[in-house]
């Protein structure tokens, strides 16, 4: 067991090591993964990725509704897994939008929550038929109504609440998020008198919440809002809470979700207290608690350094920009990096952990104990199925990492192929017509050649047999005769 040193508990389901010290993901060696799709590689771990989605479901029963938020990560596959899960999406772009569409999923399971929407954003929304657009401002309820009135169409639409909160350390008083509760009736009779808005309901974002206290105030100001429609014959039908259920990183806690279940009793109860006789749907929006800890990075290394001292410098082919961004956001947070290849090997130093990006940030986490690591060895960087392929970069114009994900019986499927150079310089190319694409295939193809195998042809006969390699100074010597 020498090897579970590393292993933390919330991995246990999915993670272990073979008879070599090497790590295994639902069974499979990741230097197979490896093997096959190169580093850096991001790992999803398709039973733990479903198992979150059911404890949500398990918690919450059918009185609550349920919608993933796209932005944490917006991969195809995962999509139709919340779509088969019973999960609604929380899409924050048009683009996501047009995602859950890809992946199957009614328009009317499609909410539009985010800060700006041009006027073809609202035109898509729209003629597609979503459930609801979030207005964050009186101006963008304003853009709202603008849009509905040029289209004379019914725009379902819902108010974004700032309820200014101050709970223990929690406060959304800075948040950037949502309509000042101070201005909150005026946007509720701009909403309710606005030709073809058709005014649902309420939103909260709140960002990250590590206390049911925190939920349970939120609902408490929020329901008194819905109490000030109703007196005014105002129909509610939604109230979402959002998302914000911090996931386990590093040593950092997981947010209790079985300790929501009493949530939907408790909900009602506050509505029956206030007097609100009208059904208001629960919605809740978890993202990052779903996908974080299904997440693994594969890296190798390139090379170790002693820097200063007995500091040790390890450079790896990941990075922060193309890889773990989220790793320069959260500076407080020291990410988990497993020996991959060196599961029992003790730790032995401590180690920086560098990527392979031209930038002095780019340092993936610092002053880690690991043990001794040399060229081609294999690092995991644990719970990173949240934000960091979303987040990632083409930074020093490096191609963003491929996605495999590993189904429970062991088999492997790439869900995003690694990015192709033509991708990536298309924008330009497109508008500045400065290339000749042809060129471009030209480079493209020479990059893509294996190098083993022009070796392995170089080195044959010309009756296909390998030929003898000279002697030490035999080359130099014919070379001085010719």
């Amino acid at each position: 067991m020498r090897a579970h040193r590393y292993i933390r508990e919330r991995w246990k389901k999915f993670l272990d090591v073979d008879i070599r010290g090497m790590m295994t993901v639902e069974g499979v060696p990741v230097d197979r993964i490896v093997q096959k799709y190169g580093t850096p590689v991001y790992v999803m771990v398709e039973s733990e990725i479903r198992d979150r989605f059911r404890r949500f479901k398990k918690t919450f029963g059918e009185d609550v509704k349920l919608q993933y938020a796209v932005k944490c990560n917006s991969n195809l596959a995962i999509l139709r897994m919340a779509q088969e899960e019973g999960f609604e999406l929380d899409c924050a772009s048009v683009g996501e939008l047009i995602l859950g569409l890809l992946a199957d999923l009614k328009p009317r399971q499609l909410s539009f929550t985010n800060l700006y929407k041009t006027d073809n954003d609202l035109l898509f929304a729209v003629k597609m038929g979503v459930q609801s657009i979030t207005a964050d401002s009186i101006e963008d309820l304003y853009r709202i109504g603008l849009a509905a009135k040029k289209l004379r169409t019914q725009v379902r639409t819902v108010l974004r609440v700032n309820p200014m909160l101050q709970v223990g350390n929690y406060s959304t008083k800075g948040n950037k998020y949502g309509i000042p509760i101070q201005q909150i009736h005026h946007a509720i009779e701009v909403a309710a008198r606005t030709p073809f808005v058709d005014f649902r309901g309420f939103h909260f974002m709140g960002g990250y919440i590590q206390n049911v206290r925190v939920l349970k105030a939120t609902a408490r100001a929020l329901v008194k809002i819905v109490r000030f429609c109703q007196d005014r014959h105002i129909p509610i039908k939604t109230l979402s809470l959002g998302g914000g259920f911090p996931a386990a990183i590093g040593d950092q806690e997981a947010f209790p979700i079985e300790k929501m279940k009493d949530f939907p009793s408790y909900f009602q109860r506050l509505l029956e207290r206030h007097g609100v006789t009208m059904p208001i749907k629960l919605i809740f929006e978890p993202g990052k608690a779903i996908v974080l800890n299904a997440g693994i990075g594969l890296m190798q290394v390139v090379s170790s350094k002693q820097i200063f001292g007995r500091k040790r410098m390890i450079i790896a082919d990941g990075s922060t920009y193309n890889f773990i961004p989220d790793a320069l956001v959260q500076k407080d947070v020291c990410y988990d990096i497993l020996p991959a290849s060196r599961m029992y090997a003790p730790r032995v130093h401590k180690v920086t952990v560098g990527g392979n990006t031209c930038d002095c940030w780019d340092l993936i986490t610092q002053d880690i104990e690991m043990p001794k690591l040399a060229e081609g060895d294999i690092l995991a960087a644990m719970d990173v199925g949240a934000y960091a392929q979303v987040l990632a970069n083409n930074f020093n114009t490096i191609r963003r990492a491929p996605v495999v994900l590993v189904r429970p019986d062991g088999s492997v499927t790439q869900i995003r192929r690694r990015d192709r150079f033509s991708e990536m310089f298309a924008p330009e190319l497109d508008v500045l017509k400065m290339a000749d694409p042809s060129e471009l295939e030209r480079y493209s193809n020479l990059y893509r050649i294996n190098i083993n195998t022009i070796w392995k042809d170089q080195a044959k006969g010309k009756n296909g047999a390998m030929t003898k390699s000279p002697k030490r100074g035999e080359s130099r010597r014919k070379k001085a005769a010719r």
